[in-house]
C-alpha cells in the first residue's frame, strides 16, 4: 500500500494532485501555523486529484484539535544543531528545508560526526551554514560538540533524516515562552509512506505524540511516568534552554547512536531534566517530517535497537538510585511483558495490528541490554582514553 503524505491549510485551501499510483493519502490538516491533526482519506481508482471541497469535508468530519498558536510574545535567537555522519543525500534534504525557515534570527551548526569522506564537508559548504567536525564517533558526542559550538541560549536539535516546517523555530519560541520550561519536544509526522516498513513504523507507534500542547513536571507525575520518557517526545525533534545542558551535565555520551546501546540518549536527557525538577514541554507547533527507514531489514535493525537502548536506559536508572530501584524493576518487568510480550503473543495468533516480529524484535535486542550496558560504558571508556574526556556525562553514570 502506497500513501501519499502531505498537508492541507485551512485558511489558504488548496487543491492536492499527484494522487496516481496511491491508495490513500494521509494529510497533516492546519491553520496557519497551527498543526490541528490529520486525516486519512481513501483514493479511487482513476483519481488525481482532492478538491477543496473534499479536503475541507474530510477535516470537519476528521477528529482535530481546537488549539491556536497564539504569536509568542518575544522571538528569541535559536541555534540548531544537525549532527550527521556520512548521509549527504538527506543531509542536503535538511539543509535546504532549514533554509526555508520564517524566523527573525537563528544560526546553524552542522556537527560531522567523524564522517569518512568528504562528502558531509561539501554538502555544509554548498549551504552557507557553519561546519564543524567532532572526531569522536557517537551521536551524543555529536550533540555536546554541537552544545558548545552554539551562540544563542536556546539551541535545538534536529536529525538529518528529518525535514523541518517553515514555522519550526516559531513553536519553540512559544515553547519557551514560560522561564520553567527547560527542555522541549516537538511534532513529528512522516514524509513518506510509500513502503510497507514505513507502514510498519506507524502502526508500531512513529515518532508523532500528538496535536496538544502539554507541560511535564517530575512534581505532577509519577516515578514510573518520569521513566516513561519516550512518550514525552524523540531526539529527532528536540530543543533546550542552555542553562538545563549546562546544571544537568551534557548528554551521556556512553547513550545512543555510534555506541554498543544504539540509542537512548534523548529519553535518557528527558528524564535527567525532569528528575532535576524542570519542566518538559511538548510543543506539537514544532514540526518537522521524518523520513522512515524504508526497507523492511533496516526497519528490523531499528526495532531491535529500540529494545536494547530502552533496556540500558533503564538499567541506569536503577544504577543511578534516584528512582526507588523496586519502582524501576516493576516498571521494566511491565514494559516486557504488556509492552513486548503480549504484542508478540497477539501478532502470532494474529489478532494484533503488527506482525509478530516486530515486538519480537524488540524483545531480541532488550535481552541483550545487560550485555550492552556493561560494553557501552567500557568502550566510553577506551574512547575517552584515546581520544580526551571531553565534557563528562550526567548524574549517576558508572565509569
Amino acid at each position: 500500500m502506497k500513501t501519499k503524505v502531505g498537508e492541507f491549510d485551512l485558511q489558504e485551501p488548496q487543491v492536492i494532485w499527484g494522487l496516481d499510483g496511491y491508495d490513500g493519502a494521509l494529510l497533516a490538516v492546519r491553520r496557519g501555523a497551527a498543526v490541528l491533526g490529520t486525516i486519512w482519506l481513501s483514493i479511487r481508482a482513476g483519481q488525481h486529484i482532492f478538491t477543496v471541497a473534499d479536503l475541507v469535508s474530510a477535516a470537519k468530519e476528521g477528529s482535530l484539535s481546537e488549539s491556536e498558536i497564539s504569536d509568542p510574545l518575544s522571538f528569541p535567537p535559536i541555534s540548531i544543531v544537525v549532527c550527521s555522519r556520512d548521509r549527504p543525500v538527506p543531509l542536503k534534504r535538511c539543509l535546504r528545508a532549514l533554509q526555508g525557515l520564517i524566523y527573525p534570527e537563528f544560526e546553524v551548526v552542522v556537527v560531522d560526526n567523524a564522517s569518512r569522506g568528504a562528502a558531509t564537508l561539501e554538502v555544509v559548504e554548498d549551504s552557507g551554514f557553519r561546519y564543524v567536525r567532532e572526531d569522536r564517533p557517537g551521536l551524543d558526542w555529536a550533540r555536546n560538540r554541537g552544545f558548545h559550538e552554539a551562540k544563542y541560549d536556546l539551541i535545538a536539535y534536529v536529525d538529518d533524516d528529518a525535514i523541518v516546517d517553515r514555522h519550526w523555530l516559531g513553536g519553540w519560541a512559544q515553547a519557551f515562552q514560560d522561564p520553567d520550561v527547560k527542555a522541549a519536544t516537538g511534532l513529528v509526522l512522516p514524509w513518506e509512506l510509500e513502503t510497507r516498513a514505513q507502514h510498519l513504523f506507524e502502526r508500531y507507534g512513529g515518532m508523532g505524540k500528538g496535536f496538544v500542547a502539554r507541560t511535564f513536571r517530575a512534581s505532577e507525575m509519577t516515578a514510573e511516568q518520569t521513566m516513561d520518557a519516550h512518550h514525552l517526545g524523540v531526539g529527532a525533534n528536540m530543543a533546550f534552554r542552555r542553562e538545563a545542558l549546562a546544571l544537568c551535565g551534557p548528554f551521556d555520551t556512553a547513550l545512543d547512536v555510534g555506541t554498543v546501546s544504539q540509542g537512548g540518549g534523548d529519553v535518557d536527557m528527558f528524564h535527567r531534566v525532569l528528575i532535576e525538577g524542570w519542566a518538559l514541554k511538548y510543543e506539537p507547533g514544532a514540526l518537522v517530517w521524518h523520513q522512515h527507514r524504508r526497507d523492511i531489514a533496516s526497519l528490523k535493525k531499528q526495532i531491535y535497537s529500540n529494545g536494547r537502548a530502552f533496556g540500558v536506559y533503564l538499567i541506569k536508572i536503577w544504577r543511578a538510585g534516584q528512582v526507588p530501584r523496586r519502582v524501576v524493576a516493576a516498571y521494566a518487568w511491565r514494559w516486557v511483558r504488556s509492552w513486548l510480550i503480549f504484542r508478540t503473543m497477539r501478532g502470532i495468533l494474529g489478532r494484533g495490528k503488527l506482525p509478530w516480529w516486530v515486538p519480537a524484535n524488540e524483545i531480541w535486542g532488550a535481552s541483550h541490554s545487560f550485555y550492552a550496558y556493561i560494553q557501552t560504558y567500557r568502550c566510553d571508556r577506551l574512547l575517552r582514553a584515546r581520544f580526551g574526556g571531553g565534557p563528562v556525562c550526567g548524574t549517576g553514570v558508572p565509569r
